[in-house]
């Protein structure tokens, strides 16, 4: 028994010398580590803990990178911190986490945004002569300033959209000289020149001066009808046909002065057009004879590549029935082309809402077509494009490709009216877009960079109403009014001297331009030929 005791109080001695386990120790050397905040560029940074036991570390994102990985313990212990380059415009946060045991400690990363001060594209600016507010789109993560170097187009307010616009109010351009501000964006370490482009108060010529004293009619056996005067561009001129058989007059795009007259050899063109290709499209026109009931010459179709060029025939003879004004040419007549033209309606005669269609394959014209719209009635329950010869439809193809359609509207009721390009059927689209005794008169569609732009002209239904043209451009695919500017000058109650006891038809044309469109249209009540520009 004695023994016994004696064994016990030998093991409880040596097992009350054994040493406790330690607690497990992890921390920084300095703690002002917990926290990098580091620059934008690829950054290197040493830390240093101390643990008392084996310990691991990790990041818990990709472009942090920790060395080494692991090891044992020890005092002083260095682990490298590596982030990559940040390249994006918001800074980012991640962390590191040293681990010994159950202890861990977690290191804080930050890195800082890329500064950026930009206007994308938006390096140039265009606003019209007539001013107003242009918004000038700055990307940007920092604070940024605006000034300009000019007076007449002062710096306004912000709108605080997804990039921030800040607003220019441009005074108008009261001269036919185009004009450019400076605005100079600066922020810390940035700076940026963007122009901004003021067109001049582009040309009005007095049609009289051009085209001569009272143009207005043709006469053909008893019946008298206006001379549909029409307006075309021809490189840097514009052609200006009176439609009455005289020559067509070339005038200057930029000054308005008249150049002299369209050569066009024996061929008489009573109208003009354009295609995409910048060709110009010359017809001459079918004239109603009520002495013989017959139409007083067969249809023609010649193109000019340029004012000097040799008239080149594409077209002799419609095949169904007479053509008047109102011809619509979309692509190339060249290459690849549609050409459309609407029946001229006489009344008592013909009032059919009938079109005859030409397909230019390679510069080689098909046999036409005959197309009659459905689904169209007229106001005065004609059913016709016409009321009377001259007051042809307001008519556009959508593009070189038919069956993207058209938009047609008729001088006896004030809307818009889309045609479909496989069935032919009509629809309404826009319901009375100017109002008041106006009738819409011409029409013409060309894409500004990927938008179908339409531009109108719409005049009075008779001149005495003393109501000045008015222009619309049109966005074709929205169906929204990207402008609408009018004419200062008003008819007298005697009427417009030029087109005084007719319907003052009138024509129009729109071009690509640099930043946006020019427009220019034959404004009858004021008789002149005037042209502005349009910002897009």
């Amino acid at each position: 028994m004695k023994k016994f005791f004696a064994i016990f109080a030998v093991a409880a001695m040596l097992f009350s010398c054994e040493e406790p386990v330690p607690e497990t120790t992890l921390s920084l050397d300095n703690e002002a580590e917990a926290t990098l905040n580091l620059a934008t560029n690829a950054v290197t940074k040493v830390v240093t803990f101390t643990t008392n036991a084996a310990w691991t570390a990790a990041a818990d994102a990709a472009w942090i990178t920790v060395t080494p990985a692991e090891g044992v313990a020890g005092t002083a212990i260095e682990l490298t911190i590596a982030v990559a380059e940040n390249e994006a415009y918001e800074g980012r946060a991640g962390k590191v986490t040293i681990t010994a045991a159950e202890k861990a400690v977690e290191i804080a990363v930050s890195q800082g945004q890329v500064d950026e001060v930009n206007v994308g594209d938006a390096t140039i600016l265009y606003v019209g002569y007539e001013g107003g507010e242009v918004e000038l789109p700055v990307n940007h993560n920092i604070e940024y300033t605006v000034t300009s170097d000019a007076d007449w187009a002062v710096v306004g307010g912000t709108r605080a959209l997804t990039t921030t616009k800040t607003v220019i109010n441009v005074a108008k351009n009261g001269s036919a000289a185009e004009r450019t501000a400076t605005l100079l964006i600066e922020a810390a370490g940035f700076e940026e020149d963007v122009y901004l482009v003021q067109k001049g108060n582009v040309f009005s010529t007095n049609v009289v001066e051009v085209l001569g004293d009272r143009v207005s009619s043709f006469v053909s056996g008893p019946m008298t009808g206006s001379a549909v005067t029409s307006l075309a561009i021809l490189g840097d001129q514009l052609v200006v046909c009176p439609g009455d058989g005289q020559a067509s007059k070339l005038i200057n795009k930029a000054t308005g002065a008249v150049e002299g007259t369209l050569n066009t050899g024996d061929f008489v063109a009573h109208f003009v057009a354009n295609d995409d290709a910048g060709n110009l499209i010359l017809c001459n026109r079918n004239l109603y004879d009520t002495t013989t009931y017959w139409w007083t010459a067969d249809f023609q179709l010649y193109y000019m590549t340029s004012a000097t060029a040799t008239p080149v025939q594409l077209i002799n003879g419609a095949k169904y029935g007479p053509i008047g004004a109102g011809l619509e040419v979309r692509g190339d007549v060249t290459n690849n082309a549609i050409i459309i033209a609407p029946y001229e309606g006489i009344p008592g005669v013909t009032m059919a809402v009938q079109m005859e269609v030409w397909q230019v394959a390679a510069g080689v014209v098909a046999e036409p077509i005959q197309i009659q719209p459905s689904g169209y009635v007229g106001t005065w329950s004609a059913g016709a494009w016409n009321c009377a010869p001259g007051n042809f439809p307001a008519f556009a193809l959508i593009s070189e490709n038919i069956a993207d359609g058209a938009l047609f509207a008729v001088y006896e009721e004030n809307a818009i009216y889309h045609i479909d390009g496989t069935t032919f059927a009509a629809t309404k689209v826009v319901d009375d877009p100017v109002g008041g005794n106006f009738a819409l008169n011409s029409m013409m569609i060309r894409t500004i960079g990927s938008t179908p732009v339409a531009a109108m002209a719409a005049g009075s239904h008779f001149p005495n109403y003393g109501e000045a043209p008015v222009v619309l451009v049109f966005n074709v695919s929205t169906q929204e009014l990207i402008a609408q500017p009018t004419t200062v000058n008003y008819a007298t109650e005697d009427g417009a001297t030029f087109w005084g006891g007719v319907s003052p038809t009138s024509d129009v044309a729109i071009e690509a331009t640099e930043g946006g469109a020019m427009v220019y249209y034959i404004n009858n009540n004021a008789n002149s030929i005037e042209g502005f520009f349009i910002a897009l």
